[in-house]
């Protein structure tokens, strides 16, 4: 049966990589639904953990003990425990999950919802959905701030990108991207908060958003239909994950261009750095 690769996270030690699988069959779990691991040292699956029905993105706890996964044909984001590769928890969450991110302290497990325009809250002591709230229309990825105070996430359809107070849980300011026409979907926070990085697939730029200014004072010109995005730990590149293009465009923060385009497989979906 064929599998889609999608989600693509590091573990918290570098020495993983971790990829969501999902298969053809809608809100019902196979073996083809799955999220593997990848030794780095040896290129080979050295794990297979269920993640529930049609996962899509994921985020690591920064324990490394558990993933949380979108179940992206389903209302509900699976908990699984990677030491004993179990799901422990099943959360409903909005229509059609899609982002997943965890707050630096591990605490937090935010989840966008494509049809409910939505962010649920997990508590990940508790394991348990603690707030809803809305935001632009038809939200994709999620990231938080390197102190956890804020959060981001990107509306595709509504072309902007959210910046959310995550103490009150409140939208507290909506940056248009392109004209709101550039379709956002991945987006990646720089490791010290200062920059966000936005990946617009159908305008094929990614945009650069001030945190302090919450306003956008850079665009980068890239491929075509850039998806996922990532940063270096030093925050000094950018890896983009350019869908029809078949290539990852390499980026220069400090002069905002593209420095190297490396050829992939066909139609890359996500792009991780090692920590």
């Amino acid at each position: 049966m064929p599998q889609r690769p999608r989600g693509i996270e590091f573990g918290p030690d570098g020495k993983r990589l971790f990829v969501a699988l999902s298969d053809p069959q809608k809100t019902v779990q196979t073996s083809g639904d799955a999220i593997v691991s990848i030794d780095v040292a040896s290129g080979r699956i050295d794990g297979v953990f269920p993640a529930g029905s049609d996962p899509e993105r994921f985020a690591i706890t920064p324990d490394g003990k558990r993933i949380y996964a979108a179940n992206e044909d389903g209302s509900w984001t699976s908990a699984t425990d990677i030491g004993t590769r179990k799901v422990v928890a099943t959360l409903i969450v909005g229509i059609e999950p899609e982002g997943v991110a965890i707050s630096p302290d591990g605490r937090w497990v935010y989840v966008t919802a494509e049809t409910s325009n939505s962010v649920s809250v997990i508590d990940a002591r508790a394991n348990k959905v603690v707030a809803n709230f809305l935001v632009d229309v038809r939200p994709r990825a999620v990231a938080f701030s390197p102190d956890g105070k804020r959060a981001y996430v990107t509306a595709e359809i509504g072309g902007t990108l959210s910046v959310i107070d995550t103490r009150t849980r409140s939208v507290t300011h909506l940056i248009p991207l392109e004209g709101r026409q550039g379709k956002p979907v991945g987006l990646a926070v720089a490791p010290d908060g200062k920059s966000i990085y936005v990946a617009n697939g159908t305008a094929n730029v990614i945009s650069v958003v001030d945190a302090a200014r919450n306003a956008v004072v850079g665009r980068i010109p890239v491929g075509r239909r850039p998806w996922g995005i990532a940063v270096s730990p030093d925050g000094r590149t950018v890896y983009c994950a350019d869908g029809l293009s078949d290539a990852i465009r390499v980026i220069d923060v400090q002069s905002r261009r593209v420095t190297a385009t490396v050829k992939v497989g066909r139609q890359p979906w996500g792009v991780a750095v090692s920590p």
